[in-house]
């Protein structure tokens, strides 16, 4: 288990998701995912990958018609495309290392 602080309404699309709660009109990461889709690409998966300053970043790989290339993101929005794409999401080891893990 890994606690991470993370905004209210990204809460609630976390949560949204995984009651499968459809809304009427697509949300943000809905819109992002779709808009990979059109494109071409998938995400193929997340992974937390630093802790700096009680603050943890993550990165989006995705795979398209021009390759392969990763994004920076909060892992709060990672999540929450992983959530809607069946992507995996990983942790780098030497996170469990700064948490003294």
């Amino acid at each position: 288990m890994l606690p991470i602080v993370i905004g209210m309404f990204e809460a609630q699309y976390i949560h949204a998701r995984i009651d499968n709660f459809q809304h009427p009109r697509p949300l943000t990461y809905d819109l992002m995912v779709y808009l990979v889709q059109a494109l071409g690409g998938v995400v193929t998966r997340i992974v937390i990958n630093d802790l700096r300053d009680s603050t943890y970043f993550a990165r989006v790989y995705l795979r398209g018609p021009a390759g392969e290339t990763d994004v920076d993101a909060r892992p709060s929005d990672a999540i929450n495309i992983a959530l809607r794409t069946g992507a995996p999401i990983f942790m780098e080891e030497a996170i469990f290392d700064k948490l003294g893990g």
